[in-house]
């Protein structure tokens, strides 16, 4: 049997300010995430950074470790940088931050 475990995500916009936070029960694995720009109450937020945060205690309150991966559309690849850059929503990471690249969706 999978134990259980909470996880609480909370989302942070540049200035530092919590805009969405919500806590669920989760089972053991991998989970999917998918934050559709709105905060706690509903509100739309305008385009722009935001920081993903997500912390889990198993069934005995005890912290538990949890990784996070952003997935994004690739804008630009600069080879002339060593190492070389991916540009991606508007922020740039070097080719050890990327562990997958995908076909896009059609």
């Amino acid at each position: 049997m999978r134990k259980l475990s909470t996880a609480t995500t909370t989302i942070t916009n540049s200035a530092g300010q919590t805009v969405y936070s919500n806590t669920r029960t989760l089972q053991a694995g991998d989970q999917d995430f998918n934050w559709d720009g709105r905060g706690t109450d509903g509100t739309q937020w305008p385009d722009g950074a935001y920081k993903i945060s997500v912390t889990a205690l198993d069934v005995n309150a005890q912290s538990v470790a949890v990784s996070t991966e952003v997935q994004g559309i690739v804008d630009s690849v600069d080879m002339t940088q060593d190492p070389p850059i991916l540009s991606i929503g508007g922020q740039t990471f070097t080719l050890d931050k990327i562990k997958r690249v995908l076909r896009a969706a059609s």
